[in-house]
């Protein structure tokens, strides 16, 4: 293990000896170990960096995903203190703007941690400052295809701290309803008013939900929103990458939780006559209450008239009332997804007219920050729980 300064030797926040580098492969570990008490949750220390090094070996980070440590330049290779950390992902990305749309580049900050003992010092801060330098030197450096147009992280700590460096709040809201048994999803007086639904392998989801034609259409709604408004329009790609990165999670703690059961091969749920999609993974937490089933992303078709309204809200519906049977099935808690649109507004209140959208103010706050002019409004599309890291 990486031994510690003493705390007399340790230098300010603002010192001009501390630097911001990538990670040897023997920090980067160092620093799984470290913020591993806060996150490993009901894994063991191993089991956790086995996780973190099945996650790098998918395709959403493979050779596109970079540790960062806060360090003493003063200090030796591999025998630095990690005074803080954190990763930042290479992620697709669409930007419009004046009806123009291309494909860009955007970054995901994840896993920032500063030691307990550490705190207080300014390195969290320092960390982001040097972080946030590092991307606007991206920005104009190098060639135009590398060039990242933003970044997004999702701050489990407020609105208030990330905003100081320019990663600017966005909506973060949900709903979240209980999973339910068998008996009563079947016996509910509504399931007889819902349509048949279909559970979805990875293979369904691949071509359901991220064919050419679904990301032909969110770019076209990308651009035709640039038309009609200033400032950027921006979306990360809603890509088979992102499912398959948070399938690869959810399987291996499925495989540490649950040893003599098969890996969950339900991966979502449709209606093919409506044309209602949607990807889901299960998020094992430290206790039953904290296990949820996530609902990753949802594809449908905007309808043109009242009859098409009502059938896409009862396939919304139906398809709601599976994922909470599918989360019983798991121990999870609840089923919750992300930034709910005025049609699934609807479908929740078929359910469930008692529940209520969650704005959340302390965690998973979807945070943007561009790398253009800062005065520039952006408005984030695709909010939805798959871009998360």
């Amino acid at each position: 293990m990486i031994a510690a300064l003493p705390d007399i030797e340790l230098p300010h926040g603002d010192s001009p000896e501390l630097v911001l580098v990538q990670a040897t492969p023997a920090e980067r570990i160092e620093s799984i170990k470290l913020n591993s008490t806060e996150w490993k949750g009901p894994l063991d220390l191993d089991s956790y960096i086995a996780r973190e090094e099945t996650l790098l070996q998918q395709r959403l980070t493979k050779n596109r995903l970079s540790c960062w440590v806060l360090v003493d330049r003063r200090e030796p290779e591999d025998r630095r203190t990690i005074l803080s950390s954190c990763e930042t992902y290479k992620k697709a990305a669409m930007v419009a703007r004046g009806g123009k749309l291309e494909n860009a580049l955007a970054h995901g900050v994840g896993s920032v941690y500063c030691r307990p003992e550490f705190r207080g010092k300014g390195y969290a801060k320092r960390m982001l400052q040097e972080l946030s330098k590092k991307i606007d030197a991206w920005h104009t450096e190098g060639d135009r295809g590398e060039r990242p147009l933003f970044s997004v992280l999702f701050s489990d700590i407020g609105k208030r701290f990330y905003a100081q460096f320019g990663w600017k709040p966005h909506p973060s809201s949900h709903f979240e309803l209980p999973s339910i048994p068998k008996e009563e999803y079947s016996s509910a007086a509504i399931a007889t008013t819902l349509p048949e639904i279909r559970t979805l392998r990875p293979e369904d989801v691949q071509r359901c939900m991220c064919n050419t034609d679904v990301i032909q259409k969110e770019r076209e709604v990308l651009r035709k929103a640039s038309l009609h408004s200033s400032g950027p329009k921006v979306a990360i790609t809603p890509d088979f990458d992102h499912f398959s990165w948070h399938w690869a999670r959810e399987e291996f703690y499925s495989q540490k939780i649950h040893p003599g059961r098969e890996i969950p091969t339900t991966k979502g749920a449709g209606d093919d006559d409506a044309k209602v999609y949607c990807a889901w993974n299960r998020n094992f937490g430290s206790t039953p209450e904290e296990n949820t089933l996530y609902i990753l992303r949802w594809v449908y078709n905007e309808p043109s008239s009242p009859e098409e309204t009502e059938k896409t809200v009862n396939a919304m519906a139906a398809i709601l009332r599976r994922a909470q049977l599918e989360a019983y099935d798991w121990n999870m808690a609840n089923v919750t997804f992300w930034n709910p649109t005025p049609l699934l507004e609807i479908a929740v209140a078929l359910l469930d007219p008692t529940a209520e959208i969650v704005h959340r103010e302390k965690s998973s706050i979807a945070a943007l920050r561009w790398s253009g002019n800062p005065e520039e409004q952006v408005d984030w599309f695709c909010n939805e729980k798959y871009a998360w890291c």
